[in-house]
């Protein structure tokens, strides 16, 4: 049985906020433009890309994924980092 406490959990996704500044750079998009893409906050986004949130939820991770257009899906995830 799953409690409401790990399906939580498994809501959010660890992020490289560097990689996202990185690709959204260079699609040229500001962190406002891509704040509004994404559905979320022009401080959400750039708290994401500063490190001072560490996660985000899955649903604004593939929004990410399919406005920025990563060479890999996982290219945000600081839990999928290449060394």
């Amino acid at each position: 049985m799953t409690t409401s406490r790990g399906s939580r959990a498994s809501a959010f996704i660890a992020v490289n906020g560097d990689a996202i500044r990185e690709a959204r750079k260079q699609r040229g998009l500001s962190i406002e433009q891509l704040a509004t893409r994404v559905g979320v906050t022009k401080p959400y986004i750039s708290k994401l890309e500063l490190g001072h949130s560490l996660r985000c939820s899955v649903t604004v991770h593939a929004s990410l994924v399919r406005i920025l257009r990563p060479a890999r899906s996982d290219a945000f995830r600081a839990d999928k980092a290449v060394a």
